[in-house]
């Protein structure tokens, strides 16, 4: 590898870590999952609120 090489690489990276960089698939799994269990906890929040509140009239 010559000098231009690596700095050609370097840049590369120094941009690629300037956008972000991508989300790899099992950062994107758990985010998907950790929204999937709090949407299906608010929906069970919710059901059992309106039993109670139903039980109550």
């Amino acid at each position: 590898m010559d000098r231009n090489e690596l700095l050609r690489l370097a840049a590369g990276k120094a941009q690629e870590s300037l956008k972000g960089g991508k989300v790899n698939g099992k950062a994107l799994i758990a985010i998907v999952v950790v929204a999937g269990v709090v949407l299906v906890g608010f929906v069970a929040y919710r059901l059992l609120l309106l039993e109670v509140i139903t039980r109550l009239r």
